[in-house]
């Protein structure tokens, strides 16, 4: 049967006939199989039925034949039959892409504790990368945020300590932010600060590309509070160290993709509380070397050009501009002051460029994104909300 799903994809009468008598007839099979891997199958074609159905094909009596059983096999599938709680969570995602997002929150009685129960229990750790799956459909078709969702996220900080599951942990921390605002970052602010603490410094640059959309998407939203955050955590002070070792040129210092996000995450945080600056620098490194307000401004100038590399290189560069204006009279800070003034050629060249190059109503001014790579399984759906969502927090 799953070869011939396929062929029958440009007919849903066709499969909507096929799995109105299959479903019951699979559920039986499983309830009388012995073996768990024939159980499994059973399960895991019912789950490609569902996958290949087009939107609102299925009707509600047939989700409900489906989605009914689910309960009992996710309790009973104890000792050999654990994996049958994969092919349930499978299941579950792909009747939450079907119905999409004006009907999926009426499984999350039944899913979330299911996720929860995937990433709370040693036993079920296996199951983490489905769970987390679900999880990330789940929040791509919420338009609004829902706490009974939001509840979910305090397993995140335990999560982010096996980097295996980083990168979907950032994408779905990113959208929390986005989606919750105010509301998430006063339940979670805890829990963002283990995450981020957990992975900043641990990962190889790609993984810090990753890990800058949750820095992103929580300076963009909360500027002071974000930061506030951050620096509580010693996230800025691991930034302004690596950012001193790369101007030093020390051996292991992080290369340059990497310090231009470090650079844009502190120009968001001192854009909103200058203050912090007098908090990290000057800073001493192991050399003896002093990494001051002065070598900070410089290393702006000198990585200003590799921050206009991508699709977001100039919402960086007028990201940096701004600060740089900002250091100027009246800026309370005298050494950042003297330093502007000193360096004003190089630094109105940038003044230049950034009002040169940036198109009118910003248009080219794009927000900054990570996508998808060969080894990370694409998630289009809800790709709509996702650009509304982000959408809203330029406006």
């Amino acid at each position: 049967m799953d070869a011939l799903l396929p062929q029958c994809e440009d007919v849903p009468s066709l499969l909507h006939s096929i799995v109105e008598p299959t479903a019951p007839a699979l559920y039986q099979l499983v309830n009388e199989c012995d073996e768990v891997e024939s159980r499994s199958s059973c399960l895991d074609l019912l789950a490609n039925l569902i996958c290949v159905q087009t939107g609102g094909s299925l009707t509600n009596e047939i989700l409900n034949t489906i989605v009914a059983p689910l309960s009992s096999i996710w309790d009973n599938a104890i000792d050999q039959n654990l994996l049958l709680k994969r092919s349930v969570l499978t299941i579950l995602t792909c009747i939450a892409s079907l119905v999409g997002p004006e009907s999926c929150s009426v499984l999350y009685p039944l899913a979330l504790p299911m996720i929860d129960d995937s990433i709370a229990r040693e036993e079920n750790m296996f199951l983490s990368k489905s769970a987390l799956k679900i999880w990330w459909v789940f929040l791509r078709l919420s338009k609004t945020y829902d706490p009974l969702l939001g509840k979910l996220f305090v397993r995140a900080g335990e999560l982010s300590k096996d980097l295996e599951h980083m990168v979907i942990l950032m994408r779905v921390t990113e959208h929390y932010i986005i989606l919750g605002g105010a509301n998430f970052l006063n339940d979670h602010a805890t829990t963002i600060q283990r995450v981020i603490s957990n992975i900043v410094g641990e990962v190889r640059p790609r993984g810090t590309a990753y890990m800058f959309l949750v820095i992103e998407a929580l300076l963009r939203s909360f500027p002071v509070e974000g930061g506030s955050l951050l620096q509580s955590s010693g996230v800025l002070k691991t930034f302004t160290e690596a950012c001193a070792s790369n101007y030093f040129e020390d051996d292991k210092c992080e290369p340059d993709r990497v310090i231009v996000l470090y650079l844009t995450a502190l120009a968001r945080v001192l854009l909103s509380a200058p203050e912090t600056l007098q908090t990290l620098l000057p800073l001493t490194l192991a050399s003896g070397a002093v990494f001051g307000e002065e070598e900070l401004i410089s290393l702006y100038l000198l990585k200003f050009q590799v921050a206009g590399n991508g699709a977001h290189g100039m919402l960086f560069q007028k990201l940096w501009a701004l600060l740089l204006l900002s250091f100027y009279p009246r800026c309370q800070l005298a050494s950042c002051c003297n330093t502007v003034i000193r360096k004003s050629n190089a630094i109105f060249n940038i003044f230049i460029y950034v009002l040169k190059n940036a198109n009118p109503n910003d248009t080219n001014v794009l927000s900054y994104e990570v996508g998808y790579d060969e080894e990370e399984e694409t998630v289009e759906i809800g790709a709509d909300i996702y650009e509304a969502l982000l959408q809203e927090q330029r406006t």
